[in-house]
């Protein structure tokens, strides 16, 4: 059966990196640091934009960062429409809530500001507005037509969707998460403003940076790296070890909320290129199952995911422990690759990230494990894992 499956992952994973050079990305514009948000909302009106949707959350329109973009906009003479239903894991009744708003009010713009959810929940409404139901657009390049334009302000550091030819949107009856890949999703523009991540609490801070971690080694150490790809996923992994600790101690460091933004933005570059992978795919099914943040399950599975690709992931793994310098002259690349998973092992226990969780059921098990193989099999992962091996990392995954 694993023959099968792994020589099925050869063959998805191949048509699909044929598919991936005829790619054409968007040409997107990034502003960058303190006030960037006000350079975004000057160049949306450039654009012609009168009317725009802003997508985002509660949180955010409470704490008053939501009025920035009303602001901006209004300084312009243009007028935004809100819709702050966006909840951790955006589902199908989201996406069309907020499309019933485009619909009813004329939006000829979207803005997404918040983490992953609100931003794919936004490409999610931009994707559905000119094609139609956005069940039909879940998959691979099934956007016929141009989005709605599409803007974003990313609030975290760590979903690098702002960037990504992905969203993900869940199905809320069988907890399935459904992923929905095409260049046509890709926001226009993007503001970087690390003034609107000062306020991110600890533990969000922490989970969105093993977020964008995870892509960042996804992309470095799977089958369709390439150069381009390891510089950006290499920046980004130095520019975490080194500041996302900071961060986490001090919300105000300027210095360090600005190179995460950085990190999870050259993070969310290298996934178009270079995918994710077995750590996903089990983040996914955890995640969705019993309702874990996203970010908090993708770093307990990293470590273990690592682990067992040591094999054919080691030599990858060995240049890693060399960029963030944890590695000893000397030191034999198995050596190297082990001295790199001890070291984000110190970095998850250093913020405070849980490693085990109360909520998984031995008798669920079975379902996980098929699932996120099942996943697998469209990532161009270095190792495809047997349902045993699968089998023992969720296990080792479970609260004793």
């Amino acid at each position: 059966m694993r023959v099968m499956q792994s020589a099925l992952n050869r063959a998805t994973t191949g048509v699909l990196s044929v598919i991936q050079r005829f790619l054409v990305l968007p040409n997107q514009i990034t502003f960058s640091g303190a006030g960037s948000t006000q350079q975004l909302c000057d160049h949306i009106h450039r654009l012609g934009h009168k009317k725009v949707l802003l997508i985002t959350d509660k949180i955010l329109v409470d704490l008053g960062l939501a009025n920035r973009v009303v602001e901006g906009m209004a300084g312009h003479g243009g007028e935004v429409v809100i819709y702050d239903g966006v909840l951790p894991d955006p589902t199908v009744a989201m996406v069309n809530d907020g499309l019933a708003l485009v619909k009813q009010h004329g939006c000829d713009a979207i803005v997404a500001m918040g983490g992953g959810s609100s931003i794919d929940t936004a490409k999610g409404v931009a994707s559905a507005a000119t094609n139609g139901g956005i069940e039909k657009l879940i998959g691979i390049l099934k956007v016929k037509q141009d989005a709605l334009p599409l803007f974003a302000i990313p609030t975290t550091s760590g979903t690098g969707s702002e960037v990504s030819i992905a969203a993900v949107i869940s199905d809320p009856e069988t907890h399935q998460k459904g992923v929905m890949a095409d260049p046509k999703i890709v926001p226009q523009a993007v503001a970087l403003d690390a003034e609107l991540l000062t306020g991110m609490p600890p533990s969000v801070t922490a989970s969105t940076g093993m977020d964008a971690l995870s892509h960042a080694i996804e992309t470095y150490i799977g089958r369709w790296s390439n150069n381009q790809v390891k510089s950006l996923s290499g920046t980004a992994i130095k520019l975490i070890f080194d500041y996302l600790p900071k961060a986490c101690e001090n919300g105000s460091d300027m210095q360090a909320r600005e190179s995460l933004a950085l990190a999870s933005y050259y993070a969310g570059l290298s996934l178009n290129d270079g995918g994710v992978g077995n750590v996903h795919a089990f983040a996914h099914q955890i995640g969705g199952q019993y309702k874990i943040p996203h970010g908090v399950a993708i770093s307990a599975v990293m470590p273990q995911v690592l682990q067992l690709s040591l094999k054919q992931a080691g030599a990858k793994l060995a240049e890693l422990a060399d960029l963030i310098g944890v590695a000893s002259a000397g030191d034999s690349e198995q050596v190297k690759a082990e001295e790199f998973i001890a070291a984000l092992r110190n970095l998850q226990q250093e913020i405070g990230m849980p490693m085990t969780f109360s909520q998984i059921q031995t008798q669920d098990i079975r379902g996980l494990v098929k699932e996120a193989l099942k996943e697998a099999v469209l990532y161009p992962v270095p190792y495809f894992m047997s349902y045993r091996e699968g089998e023992q990392l969720i296990r080792q995954l479970q609260e004793t």
